[in-house]
């Protein structure tokens, strides 16, 4: 079992600007509850912490394509959420 500190994860991607976080199949996405009906095909996606400015965001790229990417502020989901579409992408640490 992977223990990761969350708290620690957030202040590494404030110092760092980036922090790589998991890749993740298509269906564990999905499994997470990531919609990803409107992304076309891919086969997995590799998922980063970022810290912009004064805000958090989770940078998805796809099949390992810079140019396949999408971002999710914070202000798109809420605070409380972003925090728990993380711990949903940590818990698969465990199984890798």
């Amino acid at each position: 079992m992977v223990k990761i500190n969350v708290k620690k994860l957030f202040g590494k991607a404030q110092d760092e600007g980036e922090v790589f976080l998991v890749t993740l199949s298509r269906e564990e996405l999905e499994r997470a509850g990531f919609d990803t009906s409107t992304f076309g095909f891919f086969e997995t996606a590799d998922v980063y912490l970022q810290w912009i400015g004064d805000d958090f965001r989770i940078k998805y790229i796809f099949d390992g394509d810079p140019r396949q990417s999408y971002v999710e502020k914070v202000s798109d989901v809420g605070r409380d959420v972003f925090g728990l579409i993380i711990d949903s992408y940590l818990k698969f640490l465990d199984e890798k």
